[in-house]
């Protein structure tokens, strides 16, 4: 019987589920203290599992005299079973079909992940996720003096730091109207504006990860985890730094 414990199994049905149905299959209709003593179970397990089995139309109940008596259905209802799950499981596939362009969209690497921090906790997170991450390059391009502005550098020098230990490569763009940092430094490089429209936002980016920010009234950053969009940026950044002295 072991064959057809593996198939009521492949129903769906638990070991237990198939052992009830084919023990009360030879015993023919039983009371359930019966059914109960031949499996090693109590009466109220039995009566759950019985009640299973009746939804999916392998047992039914039947009276005899004042005795309540469960029967095992005959065994072509297991053919129906099978016939019902195929029949199902085909609806399943179709639906399955016609509504896996929206599962892909979801898929890691296909949507962009994107998330909005205001004001500076954009810059706690922005810190976790650099040093937490394994890049090779770094790049930005921004409006230096609003950074200067928005943050103390008694609060960017730690961060300023642990950057300046790292290993990859930092390219800055800075438009600034004050006096200008360094160009280079450890592995920092930087280049500066000229002539340039003021504008008021910083765009920071590596690995697949870019933060966009605003700086005009309350700081608003965006994160966006996309390969593609970094990408097109880091293309953009590419060609104003090949053409900046």
């Amino acid at each position: 019987m072991d064959k057809w414990t593996k198939y009521l199994q492949l129903l769906g049905l638990s070991d237990t589920e198939s052992k009830i149905y084919l023990e009360v299959l030879k015993m023919g209709p039983s009371p359930v203290q019966e059914i109960a003593n031949k499996i090693g179970l109590s009466r109220v397990s039995v009566y759950s599992l019985i009640e299973s089995l009746t939804k999916l139309g392998l047992m039914t109940s039947v009276e005899k005299g004042k005795k309540q008596l469960y029967t095992a259905e005959p065994p072509e209802r297991i053919i129906s079973l099978a016939e019902n799950k195929v029949n199902n499981l085909k609806a399943s596939i179709q639906e399955i079909k016609s509504s896996i362009q929206e599962l892909k969209l979801v898929q890691s690497g296909d949507k962009p992940v994107v998330k909005m921090y205001e004001g500076i906790e954009a810059f706690a997170a922005i810190q976790e996720d650099v040093l937490g991450t394994k890049i090779d390059q770094m790049c930005e391009f921004g409006n230096l003096d609003d950074v200067d502005v928005l943050y103390l550098y008694e609060d960017l020098e730690p961060f300023y730091k642990k950057l300046a230990k790292t290993k990859f490569e930092r390219k800055l763009i800075f438009y600034t109207n004050t006096k200008k940092p360094r160009t280079s430094e450890g592995n920092k490089k930087i280049k500066y504006l000229d002539n340039t429209k003021e504008f008021h936002g910083d765009i920071f980016f590596y690995g697949n990860t870019v933060w966009l920010s605003g700086f005009k009234g309350k700081q608003i950053t965006v994160m966006i985890k996309s390969k593609e969009i970094k990408d097109t940026l880091q293309a953009a950044f590419d060609i104003i730094w090949k053409n900046l002295k």
